[in-house]
């Protein structure tokens, strides 16, 4: 996934999430489970309008934070953390570095936006009095684990330097 690809799956899955917001807007009661115990029971209440005032800036804000290549370009590249940074700042790399970084940010910003997607639709599932089984609401951590692990593997193996 080339880092338009990856800029591509990251708006898209803002979408998806604004998507979501606006149905959970429309079709949640009032009040709602705001949080979820190990077993998938909800332990705590708010309201809709709260448990949206969070999760959308949360859900938006943190893949646009992401996703927006000239913050990144702006800070000092001593703060952000990059495998192997130095040998592709002084190869005179750095546009190479930051398609990199950008490419693995995106995924993960995407990635993030799903999540928060589906943590909408377990909240909805419990606000219609269906339960979610237990364990399931470990899945889709674990998809959102295995997706950015898998973008942190392939920023490692394609910032690697050449032997």
């Amino acid at each position: 996934m080339g880092e338009f690809a990856a800029l591509v799956f990251a708006v898209v899955s803002v979408l998806v999430f604004i998507g979501f917001a606006v149905w959970f807007w429309v079709q949640a009661p009032d009040t709602v489970a705001s949080h979820f115990d190990s077993s998938g029971q909800p332990d705590d209440w708010s309201s809709k309008a709260g448990t949206l005032g969070w999760l959308v800036p949360i859900g938006v804000g943190l893949p646009l934070l992401f996703s927006s290549r000239w913050i990144w370009e702006k800070l000092p590249s001593s703060i952000i953390n990059i495998p192997f940074k130095d040998y592709w700042l002084n190869s005179g790399e750095h546009t190479y570095l930051y398609d990199c970084l950008m490419q693995f940010m995106r995924i993960t910003g995407g990635a993030l936006a799903l999540l928060l997607t589906s943590v909408l639709v377990m909240i909805m599932r419990e606000g219609r009095g269906a339960t979610m089984p237990t364990g399931m609401t470990f899945i889709p951590t674990g998809v959102f684990l295995i997706i950015t692990a898998a973008a942190l593997i392939n920023l490692v193996r394609r910032l690697s330097p050449p032997r």
